[in-house]
């Protein structure tokens, strides 16, 4: 683990998404019976577990789900912009959905952006689906990424 931006570890999805996922849910035909299997096996490896609670600088592309006047609290962040943009399905591993505490951000499009917050491991499921695997608390938005230092993926 690399400690940066004070006292937040560094995690980019060259980390996130180096570990194949495979998801179970109503979306690819499984029964219940083959959901709960799924969801008691533990696909997740330890290396990622390590920042599971912790503060971390994660860098991605940003794609609003929730707006207040202007502003938003809800949004996800991608490993690039093929999966936030063009329509191509991601790996559940590819994306971390993150709610932002306080009244919310104005969100930047087509550019890495950095933010800093708790991550967590939550497969969380609505309806037989499956949503997500990664979410965070969002505490600083540092805006977009400078070239050269260091990147997400």
């Amino acid at each position: 683990l690399k400690i940066e931006n004070g006292d937040a570890y560094a995690l980019g999805f060259h980390l996130l998404s180096a570990f194949p996922y495979v998801v179970t849910d109503l979306g690819t035909g499984a029964s219940e019976a083959d959901i709960a299997t799924a969801r008691a096996r533990d696909q997740v490896p330890e290396w990622i577990r390590l920042y599971e609670g912790k503060r971390v600088a994660l860098t991605g592309f940003m794609m609003p789900l929730q707006f207040e006047n202007g502003v938003c609290r809800k949004f996800v962040m991608m490993r690039d912009t093929n999966t936030c943009c063009y329509g191509a399905t991601p790996n559940m591993n590819d994306y971390v959905v993150v709610e932002m505490k306080g009244k919310g951000i104005t969100p930047i499009a087509d550019v890495p952006v950095e933010l800093v917050g708790t991550f967590r491991i939550e497969e969380k499921f609505e309806g037989g689906y499956q949503v997500s695997l990664f979410v965070m608390d969002g505490e600083k938005f540092l805006g977009a990424k400078k070239a050269g230092a260091g990147g997400g993926r």
